[in-house]
């Protein structure tokens, strides 16, 4: 029994050092960084895919913009949501089009209007926001690439299983 435990460590660790990823287990670990007042995450989802978020909490808001990457979904999905205790809002955005930095903030800039934000206060809330949201970017291609070698090593799976 202790030579066949031993086995399997040996072998764990041989795939390990190989940089083997075992089954069920992300390719890409998890990463948050703050910058400029901005948190910036990429993470796994429980269904194979990754999240990239940007968000920040300021001034009773939360200002959020996300991409979502899954094998199955023909393109990313993106979105962005502004919460204030009595306003709600945001959007869908594109699945093929990767929004620049400028598009974003003039979206998120209309979601604070729409939330009766003074000028000030939405320039405040969005103050950092461009290397922020360029880390985000920078995130999302290694999510969308991550997210794409998935789909080829399952399509190359099934077709040795054939």
């Amino acid at each position: 029994m202790r030579l066949v435990i031993l086995g399997l460590a040996s072998l764990l660790l041989a795939a390990l050092a190989a940089g083997t990823a075992w089954a069920g287990e992300p390719a890409q670990r998890d990463r948050s960084r703050t910058l400029k007042g901005w948190l910036v995450e990429d993470s796994a989802e429980q269904d194979g895919g990754r999240l990239v978020q940007l968000s920040r909490a300021t001034q009773g808001l939360r200002l959020q913009y996300s991409a979502v990457f899954w094998r199955g979904n023909g393109g990313r999905i993106q979105s962005t949501l502004i919460e204030r205790s009595d306003c709600t809002t945001g959007e869908s955005l594109d699945r093929n089009i990767v929004p620049d930095a400028k598009a974003v903030r003039a979206l998120l800039t209309a979601h604070l209007a729409e939330c009766a934000l003074p000028p000030r206060r939405i320039e405040a809330a969005l103050r950092g926001f461009e290397p922020a949201y360029a880390l985000a970017q920078a995130w999302a291609r290694d999510a969308d690439a991550a997210t794409i070698a998935e789909a080829e090593a399952i399509a190359e799976h099934g077709r040795e299983a054939d």
